[in-house]
């Protein structure tokens, strides 16, 4: 499962400290992560259905991701990249009936 396994990359590649202070659609960016976090874990165990709601958000965070790694350095670029990968996946993930 494509998920599954962005995730683990994810979690291995871990926040860079450039993210300090750094802001993503409205929400500090390791609360962000953190809410990211929380969506993928209850999607892989089916104790979620994205609902319109969810999804809604899902596409606002993968807008304001992809802007932000428009104009960031390096390492938050690389970061935007990785997340926005997960968040999209999230959503194909949930289309597919599967949460």
């Amino acid at each position: 499962m494509q998920l599954a396994r962005l995730w683990r990359e994810h979690l291995a590649a871990g926040c860079p400290n450039e993210l300090t202070g750094v802001e993503i659609a409205g929400t500090d960016a390791r609360e962000l992560d953190a809410e990211i976090t929380a969506c993928v874990s209850a999607v892989l165990t089916r104790t979620i259905t994205v609902d319109g709601r969810i999804e809604r958000r899902l596409c606002d965070i993968r807008s304001a991701l992809a802007n932000k790694q428009a104009g960031a350095d390096a390492p938050v670029a690389q970061y935007c990249q990785r997340l926005n990968q997960l968040v999209s996946a999230v959503l194909v993930e949930s289309k597919g009936g599967r949460a």
